[in-house]
């Protein structure tokens, strides 16, 4: 039997603490809060012992109780706050020696549970935390009790259902349950069940998850989870670089004040929890010891990672490439099995023409040039080609009534000459056909279409204001009798040239800085808004491919139609309309007979002549404009009286209106043009028939 005092000193040996690991609080040593930090879901019985007795002092609950000690329980909210004495009830929470049981936990019963040691000399003490938690939504575990175990692949691995000592009896095999997800499954062969543990002989990837232990305590179920990761066999290699290359230099050329980025990513086998180390070097400084806020090494991105292999990557950056900034730069990787390095060398990029830059250039200089001459020379050309293909027609002007207005003065017969007639012939015959006949276009010709009237510059103006272009065929003769007087005359006709209302064509026929009032023509010119000016240059740019068509067809308005064979023998039909469009037609024998009348009655000294001389003719053929009907032998023409009060208007040649006599040079031709001045109705000649209208 010990004596009573020998225990007592053993006992102060025994509870000697050194001052480094423990605190005096209240004249008691506080030893915080255990390690061992108890976790238990709700509804599980849990056991909490004092940890003095297993870690902080040599002797155990019995000798304690034998040197006369005693073992209390406080529980508190938080550590350090205040400890509140613990009752028991011996039913759910319970103490037995120097634990404490709760059959089952609850919610309230987390906190700190303080163990004191103490009599009258010594006291000790020390805390133990408990969580109770409530399982994840759906699970069988909280996501925040687990247990962490990992397993490189293709190597064993064997998961142990811990901290259920509490709960197995002395000498019993546990009957324990394994799910993985919380579900239950069909073992492979490779995988074995060992009392309270799951060995794997082979850890493959879809071994990952969660596996949970399931035993029965009395009425009570207790689980533990511990999740399972895998991961790729440690490795024996040190790491790899992908880029830049490690086998040779690289050269970077860049020019001076540039921004630089230079990335070097690697790509590390699985070693443990060590992270990757990848960083840069300039020859043999860190970069961070280069004292330059240009220069600057970015955090390492991890690129992507499997089963603990990584591939990451770190950039250098410098804002303005510096003189001193070029040279070797160093990326590095290491791991425990060793280092690799790659090289790279800024340089300075000189600013130097290669032939190919040159080339390069020169060919493109050279298309430019091709591209822009090719324009100046066929630009009419592509831009007809464009709107004839992918153009429309012109909204603009749809309601009025003609495509373009033609103003030309004739040339006096004294001052015919080989040119005036090639002017002339272009102006009356070859212009109105060409734009008429082949392009399909509306013209008004005043010599053509208007009727002479008392309102003769009023009829021009609104004939003008109805068209969408005025042509102006500028003659010296046009300029001599100043023939845009009437476009000065009229206000609203000046108004219209002067505000770009119409688009106005101006067309030479010949060189009229000779002439003495050309002064007058340039300032025209000035006056209109929106001019155009094309030379024309005699016959040879009558031909429908030349400059001159296509010149005047790009400033026509575009209309969309196919085009119109023509021949000098074409004119336009008795159907066509002009400014008298709503008059009815007749036939042209009901037309000879006005004409006959009109013309006796406009000259009655040649009602004999007409009826006794050239009536029998007129019974035979009748000619205008080319037209010509044949009569059937031993026909009349109906009475004037059978056309009742109608309206009829004739085909009167202009010339014999104008009371014009054409001049010429030989005397056949004199003789012919006086017989038909002084005959009614002879058959017209071309040139007449060119000038004349057929009006209804």
């Amino acid at each position: 039997k010990v004596p009573a005092c020998f225990f007592l000193m053993e006992i102060n040996n025994v509870f000697q603490i050194p001052a480094l690991y423990s605190s005096r609080m209240e004249g008691c040593t506080d030893w915080s809060v255990d390690y061992l930090k108890y976790k238990v879901l709700l509804g599980e019985p849990v056991r909490i012992k004092c940890a003095l007795f297993y870690g902080y002092i040599r002797a155990n609950y019995t000798h304690a109780q034998s040197a006369g000690l005693s073992l209390m329980w406080y529980k508190s909210a938080g550590h350090g706050e205040f400890e509140e004495p613990i009752s028991f009830d011996g039913m759910r929470m319970s103490k037995e020696e120097d634990a404490i049981w709760f059959r089952p936990a609850e919610l309230d019963d987390a906190g700190y549970y303080s163990c004191v040691l103490r009599n009258s000399t010594y006291c000790m003490k020390v805390s133990m935390s408990l969580t109770v938690a409530e399982n994840d939504t759906d699970l069988c575990y909280n996501s925040k009790m687990r247990f962490f175990e990992k397993a490189e692949l293709s190597k064993s691995k064997v998961i142990t259902c811990q901290g259920i000592e509490d709960y197995i009896q002395p000498g019993a095999e546990p009957e324990i349950v394994w799910y993985k997800e919380c579900k239950p499954k069909q073992w492979r062969q490779t995988i074995e069940r060992r009392r309270d543990t799951l060995s794997i002989k082979e850890v493959r990837e879809d071994d990952i998850g969660n596996y949970t232990c399931e035993l029965l305590f009395g009425n009570f179920v207790v689980r533990r989870t511990t999740e399972l990761s895998v991961t790729a066999p440690l490795t024996d290699k040190p790491p790899k670089i992908l880029s830049p290359s490690e086998s040779q230099m690289s050269i970077i050329e860049l020019a001076i004040g540039s921004p630089v980025n230079l990335t070097c990513s690697a790509a590390f086998g699985y070693s443990g929890d060590v992270s990757p180390l990848i960083y840069w070097m300039k020859g043999d400084k860190f970069i961070e010891d280069l004292d330059e806020e240009r220069v600057q090494e970015t955090e390492i991105k991890t690129i992507r990672e499997h089963l603990g292999e990584q591939e990451v990557s770190i950039s250098l950056t410098i804002d303005a490439l510096e003189e001193s900034d070029l040279g070797n730069y160093s990326c590095y990787v290491e791991n425990g099995n060793g280092r690799r390095q790659a090289n790279i060398q800024l340089a300075k990029k000189e600013l130097m023409y290669t032939v190919e830059l040159a080339g390069g250039l020169g060919a493109i200089l050279l298309l430019l040039i091709c591209l822009v001459t090719l324009y100046k020379c066929y630009r009419i050309e592509l831009m007809l080609f464009y709107r004839n293909h992918f153009g429309s027609e012109d909204i603009d002007g749809d309601n009025k009534d003609y495509d373009a207005y033609l103003s030309y003065t004739k040339v006096d017969p004294d001052q015919w000459s080989q040119e005036t007639r090639e002017e002339e012939h272009f102006a009356l015959e070859i212009l109105p056909d060409v734009l008429e006949k082949h392009y399909g276009y509306k013209l008004f010709i005043p010599d053509r279409d208007l009727i002479p009237t008392g309102t003769y510059i009023e009829d021009v103006a609104r004939c003008v204001d109805q068209s969408k272009r005025l042509i102006i065929v500028m003659t010296p003769s046009y300029v001599v009798r100043r023939g845009w007087s009437i476009f000065e005359l009229e206000t609203r006709l000046r108004n219209m040239l002067v505000t770009g209302e119409i688009k106005v064509i101006l067309i030479e026929c010949a060189e009229l800085r000779g002439i003495m009032n050309y002064q007058e023509v340039e300032a025209l010119k000035h006056t209109i808004k929106m001019l155009t000016v094309i030379k024309w240059r005699g016959p040879p740019s009558n031909k429908l491919n030349s400059k001159f068509w296509k010149r005047l067809l790009y400033e026509m308005p575009f209309k969309r139609m196919e085009p119109l064979s023509i021949s000098h023998e074409q004119v336009l039909d008795v159907s066509e309309q002009g400014p008298f469009g709503e008059l009815q037609t007749v036939s042209a024998i009901s037309m000879a007979a006005a004409t006959s009348t009109a013309m006796a009655t406009a000259q009655p000294d040649l009602r004999s002549t007409f009826h006794n001389s050239c009536h029998t003719q007129m019974r035979q053929k009748h000619y205008y404009r080319s037209y010509d009907y044949d009569l059937p032998p031993g026909g009349t023409l109906p009475p004037l009286s059978t056309l009742g009060s109608q309206h009829t208007y004739c085909n009167i040649p202009m010339t014999l209106i104008n009371g014009q006599r054409p001049q010429s040079k030989s005397p056949r031709q004199q003789s012919l043009d006086e017989a038909h001045g002084n005959n009614a109705m002879l058959p017209l000649l071309p040139r007449e028939t060119s000038i004349s209208s057929v009006i209804w």
